[in-house]
């Protein structure tokens, strides 16, 4: 099934794995003045945004930090950050979070009813199967050690590849880790493989110039690969805040789309990161326009992207009777917010 991909080449981002949560949640933007959304006293109403540290996944936060978009749509921010989608939707469930970044990786989780899609941040093809100099393919990898942060779009892409090639997962050694060991292995040459995205693939390379890329997200043109914001499926009960919220989302994705060499500075202060590393991951992030996405969240283009992903989902094992898109994809409110 052909997707209508858009113009440019695009980023999951992805969501990585690891234990716990790198940062406890923190204050943002303490103003109670009255502001254009606040309620009509004035006061702004608190929301829990968890985000990933990586440029997709931190820019819909450091943009509307910037710009201020919280207090404009009137909200108090008090944010987290995590390593990967699975932990940040474990955190929605505990109420510790609202809402939360996850890459396309991660978004069988909402399939299989553990959360609902507020809006999304931009399709992405930022994901690799990397290997250590002269292996030059995945089936070279057969019987060797290959990192993965499970769950992830990392994971989600060396799945894909492998039913490609008519391999198992039995076939190499997987070794489940979170993305900081992950880079820590192949540059220690601990591991022979990794499934791992951009920016970590360009961290990785300053150590590994001659690392090869057997595998690459664009290998499989025919999926879109969303990443996004998802909250607890009962957000709809919470329906001013669930407004608000994709306001601000709305709004930082137009000012996403028409800045993105800006993006790139904003990134990496608020991530406090390398400016390079996130200008490598941007080459592979396509951020739709917001009268764009609105469009594709009403004329059944982003369900469609959706249910196809779920489709793979399933033909890996990861859910068994996904529900669809139109099911757990917020577009209306999202469109109307």
């Amino acid at each position: 099934m052909n997707v209508d991909l858009p113009r440019r080449s695009v980023l999951g981002g992805l969501a990585g794995l690891a234990a716990v949560p790198l940062l406890a949640a923190c204050g943002s933007n303490d103003k109670q003045s009255a502001t254009v959304g606040a309620g009509s006293d004035g006061a702004l109403k608190e929301v829990k945004v968890g985000y990933i540290a990586d440029g997709n996944g931190a820019s819909t936060v450091a943009i509307a930090d910037k710009q201020d978009l919280w207090t404009k749509h009137g909200l108090k921010l008090r944010k987290s950050v995590f390593t990967n989608g699975p932990l940040a939707i474990q955190a929605l469930g505990t109420g510790d979070v609202d809402f939360a970044y996850i890459g396309p990786g991660a978004l069988w989780l909402p399939m299989s009813g553990k959360a609902v899609v507020a809006s999304l941040v931009a399709l992405g093809q930022s994901d690799r199967v990397i290997a250590q100099k002269g292996i030059s393919s995945l089936k070279d990898l057969a019987g060797k050690p290959v990192g993965v942060p499970e769950g992830t779009s990392g994971d989600m892409l060396l799945n894909l590849a492998l039913k490609k090639e008519g391999m198992a997962t039995s076939d190499i050694k997987r070794v489940v880790m979170d993305p900081p060991t992950v880079i820590s292995a192949f540059i220690s040459g601990q591991i022979q493989g990794a499934a791992i995205w951009y920016p970590h693939v360009a961290t990785i390379a300053k150590r590994k110039p001659d690392l090869t890329e057997v595998v690459k997200s664009s290998d499989f043109p025919d999926l879109a690969f969303p990443s996004a914001y998802v909250a607890a499926p009962n957000i709809t009960e919470r329906a001013e805040l669930l407004r608000r919220f994709q306001a601000v989302a709305k709004d930082a994705n137009q000012w996403n789309h028409d800045h993105r060499s800006e993006v790139i500075d904003l990134s990496a202060t608020f991530l406090k990161a390398p400016k390079d590393g996130l200008e490598a991951e941007a080459k592979y992030v396509d951020v739709l326009s917001t009268p764009e996405l609105v469009a594709k969240s009403t004329d059944g283009t982003v369900d469609k992207w959706l249910d196809t992903l779920s489709d793979l989902f399933v033909s890996i094992g990861k859910v068994k009777d996904p529900a669809k898109a139109a099911d757990y994809y917020l577009g209306a409110q999202y469109a109307k917010a």
